[in-house]
């Protein structure tokens, strides 16, 4: 694999999914959150804390399975469920649209990697 080339990203006002709706899916939210982009999240079921921000405004929620569409726009996207299948899948649709994604607990099919905090 080559090496990294290191960047912070300036997620202000800037459209970000995450497919996935149970507790690391509500980390990375609140990240993003903190980040100050416009998170959706898609997913059949969702925690009560994403259910909470999604009541706040804060975030937009489908409850459903991912398409290729909800892709498509999205600056960057988390692939954060706990089905390898379709982490990969989201990864797969994610790099057709050349949106850049990360797919928890599997770098080899992520564009970047979030540092633990």
């Amino acid at each position: 694999m080559p090496g990294l080339y290191s960047v912070c990203l300036k997620l202000a006002d800037r459209p970000c999914l995450v497919v996935g709706g149970g507790e690391v899916a509500a980390r990375k939210i609140k990240t993003l959150l903190a980040a100050g982009a416009q998170v959706t999240v898609v997913a059949p079921e969702v925690t009560d804390t994403i259910r909470e921000l999604a009541d706040k405004s804060l975030i937009s929620i489908h409850n459903r399975t991912v398409t290729g569409n909800d892709i498509q726009g999205s600056f960057l996207v988390i692939a954060a469920t706990d089905d390898k299948d379709i982490n990969s899948e989201v990864a797969r649709l994610a790099h057709k649209e050349r949106v850049l994604v990360n797919v928890v607990d599997s770098p080899e099919e992520s564009d970047f990697y979030v540092p633990s905090s």
